[in-house]
């Protein structure tokens, strides 16, 4: 059942230890993620902090249907590489998996050609009128293209746009367009 998801995927314990993981999660171990002590880190230092902070924050969360885990990003060589995510298993789920607690994916960033509204959201924290400027400014023709097609006045529009050079940590639209171009959207799982 796990390996008919198009994106790496791994269960967890209620401890948050690997307890299966799909071909697609097998097939990054070794290339940017390992498996130490039965739990998956990251190879770069501070993705793993991130990593860690958010397999435990989902571990702790109350069963109150309450989760305060949020998405992280996971760096590679430096630039964004995957978007981890991780759900709490209901016991209907549980029982289609045949065990787990948790459900923690990845998401591929760099593979596609149009950067995802909900993707840039998450990795950003960008509102969703943020990021569906920041993804269309991703696609080309800059500030006046992108208030065009997105039907809002070029100030709304040049307003939105600091915020997202604040929060994606660029200073000007080419380097965001930059940055953007190595962000991709991928297959949902």
């Amino acid at each position: 059942m796990l390996d008919q998801f198009n994106c790496a995927a791994a269960l967890l314990d209620s401890r948050g230890g690997l307890r299966r993981c799909n071909k697609h999660a097998d097939a990054l171990f070794g290339s940017g993620l390992m498996v130490r002590h039965s739990r998956i880190h990251a190879a770069d230092r501070e993705s793993d902090s991130r990593l860690q902070r958010m397999i435990h924050m989902a571990v702790k969360s109350p069963q109150d249907g309450t989760f305060p885990a949020e998405p992280e990003v996971v760096a590679r060589d430096g630039a964004y590489w995957m978007l981890a995510e991780i759900v709490p298993m209901t016991s209907f789920v549980r029982d289609l998996f045949n065990g787990g607690d948790f459900l923690l994916s990845f998401t591929d960033l760099v593979s596609e050609k149009i950067p995802s509204e909900r993707l840039l959201g998450l990795a950003f924290q960008l509102t969703a009128a943020e990021a569906r400027l920041a993804s269309s400014l991703a696609t080309g023709g800059g500030i006046d293209a992108a208030s065009a097609r997105l039907a809002i006045g070029r100030e709304t529009a040049r307003t939105q746009l600091r915020a997202i050079l604040a929060k994606t940590g660029t200073h000007r639209q080419a380097e965001l367009t930059a940055l953007l171009s190595r962000f991709r959207a991928s297959s949902r799982c």
